[in-house]
């Protein structure tokens, strides 16, 4: 048996509970280890929260470092940081340190972090894991758990699901990099709930206010095989827990901690509508009109999504649904693989709309088989469904024009299919693609739909009040001010040689 603290490496969202440290103290403890948990980023919001916006700009945006007021904020905030480690690295009992690298915004401070527990602690056994792991290097194309590993003091890089292979790599103090194979059902389903202990909840924003909320995974993968989504490379079969397992989870942890919001990490939490139902069924039964949960689904049609189920869902705590739309066009999406029609959109958002279910609906526009007749459909859909906009109950999330990023499963698998091209030279290649078979689509086009779209979300009253669209708008000029300085006139400056059926990862951004 071992002592294991497990560290949530900065930076983070200050109004949410981390997760993956919890997920992991869960499975621990069930295999007889003992845990600890330490929020670091928490820790350093409280400490230096007039700062924190310039913290955030250095370690997570990557500011540029050489300006004095940066240099001076880090000497303090590395300064705290090697105080803070060496106070929690103080129990002789502990072994192994886990580090959980969230996203892309923690890659940086794993530099620090690493060095100072190998200053205090070189005996302990440091295991680092985590998605922000899976984040690509620019400059090598290696993924950040091969690059890393070839420099900061870590005995083994974990990557992929925690469930199926963490306790035994632990226990066997495996060394270098560890690639976990997906999570199967048997190994999701005998997960163990996720661990709280030791969290101080009241540190989080939103606490007091009542508008914290609670990660929750009841399932990973997708039913769905989107062309433009890469959740299949990561988990090639959608697998689930128990419903039952689920709703038990969500119960229980209202009860331990009084928090009654909770968000699905899933892709998709009806997935399965049998298992939803399950769930759903479970907190009824015991916890009706009380819980709040927000999660991923998709538009079912009639006969497999009654009303029933929608009345279900609400009093089980639906608060929103967040679905990716994508298109108002079915030739779109069933060139997606979406595999829902304009009829289904019309049942899931009208019986969501009458249970007082909020949506959030995912769009862009540019996919490569766009046509102005298909834009013409995603602006009937947002008519169409005016009626459903006000008091936010139709929220409208537009995504900049269609992007194709490096190595992405898109590029690998559809390419060739969809006549995609890119300039070597360019140096906003995921924005400046054009097609050999889709002539008409070009970058200046989907800009200009993408305006359209923007214009009519506001029109039929879909806007939900915040800034974000109007960031989006300014992030599209500066791609637009760069697009006017390579090309004139439509026509390429770059010589044609330079043109590849793939992006160069040296030109991606």
């Amino acid at each position: 048996m071992s002592s294991i603290l497990v560290i949530a490496v900065p930076i983070l969202q200050t109004n949410q509970t981390p997760y993956g440290p919890a997920v992991v103290s869960g499975i621990l403890r069930q295999a007889g280890h003992e845990t600890s948990v330490w929020d670091m980023n928490i820790d350093l919001y409280h400490h230096f929260r007039n700062e924190w916006n310039e913290i955030v700009d250095v370690f997570a945006l990557r500011a540029v470092r050489g300006q004095d007021s940066h240099s001076k904020i880090m000497r303090r905030v590395l300064r705290y940081m090697r105080k803070q480690i060496r106070s929690r690295l103080a129990d002789p009992n502990l072994d192994a340190v886990l580090l959980s690298v969230f996203s892309s915004h923690s890659l940086d401070a794993m530099i620090p972090i690493t060095a100072y527990i190998r200053e205090y602690r070189p005996d302990l056994y440091v295991l680092a894991g985590g998605r922000g792991l899976d984040n690509i290097e620019k400059t090598t194309g290696l993924a950040y758990a091969d690059y890393y590993a070839r420099y900061l003091p870590v005995n083994c890089w974990y990557v992929g699901d925690a469930e199926n292979n963490l306790v035994s790599v632990l226990t066997q103090r495996h060394q270098g990099v560890f690639k976990s194979p997906p999570v199967a059902g048997k190994d999701i389903e005998s997960v163990p709930p996720a661990d709280w202990t030791g969290y101080d909840f009241t540190r989080y924003e939103g606490y007091a206010t009542d508008s914290i909320r609670m990660p929750i995974t009841g399932s990973k993968g997708c039913v769905r095989q989107c062309t433009f989504c890469d959740v299949a490379s990561s988990w090639p079969k959608f697998v689930f827990r128990k419903g039952s397992d689920i709703g038990r989870e969500l119960i229980d942890t209202y009860q331990r901690t009084g928090i009654r919001k909770f968000e699905f990490t899933d892709n998709l939490v009806n997935g399965s509508i049998t298992n939803f139902r399950e769930m759903n069924n479970t907190v009824v039964s015991e916890l009706p009109d009380t819980l709040d949960y927000i999660g991923y689904a998709i538009c079912r049609p009639r006969n497999e999504f009654p009303k029933s189920d929608f009345e279900l869902a609400r009093r089980a705590g639906a608060s929103m649904f967040k679905v990716g739309i994508e298109s108002g066009s079915e030739k779109v999406r069933h060139d997606m693989k979406k595999k829902f029609s304009n009829d289904d959109i019309n049942w899931f958002a009208e019986n969501c709309y009458d249970q007082g279910i909020r949506q959030l609906w995912l769009m862009f526009v540019g996919y490569p088989s766009e046509s102005e007749q298909d834009f013409q459909d995603s602006l009937r859909l947002l008519e169409r469904h005016r009626h459903l906009s006000h008091d936010g109950m139709v929220t409208v999330f537009l995504s900049l024009p269609m992007m194709l990023l490096t190595g992405s499963g898109f590029m690998r698998r559809y390419g060739e299919e969809y006549g995609l091209m890119h300039n070597t030279d360019d140096p906003l290649s995921d924005f400046f693609w054009t097609s050999h078979k889709y002539q008409d689509n070009t970058f200046q086009i989907r800009v200009d739909r993408w305006r359209r779209f923007i214009d009519a979300i506001y029109k039929y009253g879909f806007d939900d009040q915040t800034t974000r669209q109007a960031e989006k708008f300014l992030e599209i000029e500066g791609v637009e001010k760069t697009y006017r300085e390579l090309y004139k006139d439509g026509k390429r400056i770059i010589p044609i040689n330079t043109l590849t059926p793939h992006i160069n990862k040296e030109t991606h951004v």
